[in-house]
């Protein structure tokens, strides 16, 4: 079963928003069992739209479209459709119905524009939108399924979930969904991780897929069929054999975050963590902080980036701060300590560098990135070179941080046993 996602909207081919609408779509139509083979992005024009709505009904089963159905002279979508489909556009008393009940609740009366809303292609049926005011419709043409829906996600998600997926399954019964696990890995690269995992990476069904991310790699193992029992018995076993050959460096699964298992950790071992921070300003405590619950194990944050406030705050010598515009070892191992030692923490977590566009010098250019760890019983620095943008520096940095901070804890966990 192949699907194609029309995303209608001269905004999107502008890129003043993102389209979020198509990759949610795509995830949950592939959790249905429904190959996604195109994605398109058309703007509010009827010519071209109706020529993208002929493209895809010709080549795909179901066409799933969002945008272009509100009020405005430039909302053609239900318009494309019809013609691309030779049909006209019939007024819907159930429609329109929805949308007096929708304004209704937003104390609204309903305008002459609202009630072009309210047609629908001839032999259509109407998709309720219980959210907003533009209703969504649907036809079926043989053996193929096209639905539009509106173009906010808060509408569209319900309207879908609710009302498409139920018919998508109603109508077509040889789906195969597809059941998935994703393992999320740090501390190596994803060439390192392909090459552990390469000959299961010819496995067919389940299949298993490297994902580069910032600082992370994401394995996906998935498995397809009509039997959850045997899909979870593929995925198990998979994963079974992926943790042998990466060990520790898998941290969590699906929607786990790092700082989330971090936390875990902290909570579980009764530890407490503090952060000062240079050249990633504050997104390392902003990322631990996000957890719920952080309150019980994260002591202190700390944004030291003016020298004088590295010397006078955490006590770092001013020898230390001299050299290299104060991006060196001393200065993240001493900004550790410090924070530990003031916050009355377990652990101190630091990080000291050079994000750019300014700054860096020769022997520790633009990306140079210290991070600093102390525990009671040891410390340790790393040092990291990430040249790009000051953004993606910063961040990548953060993570890193994370990164080393993770796996220090599991090898105090293990040291334990």
């Amino acid at each position: 079963m192949e699907a194609e996602i029309l995303s209608v909207g001269t905004e999107l081919l502008l890129g003043e928003i993102a389209d979020t609408n198509a990759q949610y779509i795509s995830s949950r139509l592939r959790d249905t069992g429904v190959n996604v083979y195109r994605r398109v992005t058309v703007g509010d024009n009827l010519k071209r739209l109706t020529s993208a709505f002929q493209d895809s009904m010709h080549r795909a089963d179901i066409v799933i479209c969002t945008g272009g159905l509100g009020p405005t002279d430039d909302d053609v979508t239900a318009e494309a459709l019809a013609a691309a489909l030779g049909r006209s556009l019939v007024f819907s008393e159930e429609a329109w119905k929805n949308i007096e009940s929708s304004l209704q609740k937003r104390n609204r009366k309903p305008n002459p524009s609202d009630r072009k809303q309210a047609y629908i292609v001839d032999g259509g049926f109407f998709i309720p939108n219980k959210v907003g005011t533009a209703p969504g419709q649907g036809v079926t043409i043989d053996n193929k399924l096209v639905v539009l829906l509106p173009g906010p996600p808060f509408e569209m998600k319900p309207m879908f979930e609710e009302y498409v997926i139920p018919l998508i399954k109603e109508k077509y019964h040889d789906l195969e969904p597809i059941k998935y696990l994703n393992l999320n890995i740090v501390g190596l690269p994803e060439a390192t991780v392909a090459e552990a995992v390469r000959d299961l990476m010819e496995s067919d069904n389940p299949s298993i897929a490297p994902y580069t991310g910032l600082g992370q790699v994401r394995l996906r193992i998935a498995a397809r069929g009509r039997d959850e029992k045997e899909q979870a018995a593929m995925i198990a076993n998979m994963e079974k054999e992926v943790r042998k050959r990466l060990g520790r460096n898998i941290y969590g699964t699906n929607d786990e975050t790092l700082e989330e298992v971090i936390g875990r950790i902290l909570a579980k071992r009764g530890l407490t963590l503090a952060v000062a921070e240079s050249v990633t300003g504050g997104l390392i405590s902003y990322r631990i902080t996000e957890v719920p619950g952080s309150s019980k194990y994260f002591k202190m944050g700390m944004v030291a980036y003016d020298p004088a406030v590295k010397a006078s705050n955490l006590g770092i010598s001013f020898e230390a701060l001299d050299r290299n515009q104060a991006v060196n070892e001393d200065v993240a191992k001493g900004m550790a300590q410090s924070i530990r030692i003031l916050a009355g923490a377990d652990l101190g977590l630091s990080t000291t560098g050079f994000a750019g566009p300014d700054g860096g010098t020769e022997s520790e250019p633009i990306g140079t990135v210290y991070i600093g760890l102390d525990h009671k019983d040891g410390g340790l620095v790393e040092k990291i070179l990430y040249p790009s943008t000051r953004s993606r520096t910063r961040s990548y940095a953060a993570q890193q941080a994370l990164c080393i901070l993770y796996k220090f804890l599991v090898g105090l966990t293990e040291q334990r046993k």
